[in-house]
């Protein structure tokens, strides 16, 4: 029986935990477009700033992380940014409505 599969990447990049939020990235939302073909595993990770202080760290463990599980041959991982619009005004605004 084959170990790789969707969950099975899901699972283990849960084991990234987002450093601000305390929760793991696929919780948060964060992992998109997941393919997987014959071992080459890929998918983007979507932070909710491009200026994000473990960019880097989240990458490599990803890699890491991906590349254990048996059956990978390859992992490509594409960070990118999606800021939230809105969101952020409105959670520092305290003004009455």
């Amino acid at each position: 029986m084959s170990q790789l599969n969707e969950n099975a990447v899901l699972e283990a990049l849960r084991q990234i935990k987002d450093p601000d939020l305390h929760k793991d990235i696929v919780t948060l939302g964060f992992i998109k477009d997941l393919t997987i073909d014959n071992g080459n595993v890929s998918f983007r990770i979507v932070l909710t700033t491009p200026a994000c202080p473990v960019k880097a760290e989240m990458e490599s463990a990803a890699r890491e992380l991906v590349g254990a599980i048996p059956e990978v041959r390859s992992v490509n991982v594409t960070m990118d940014a999606e800021v939230p619009k809105g969101a952020d005004l409105a959670t520092r605004c305290q003004c009455p409505a």
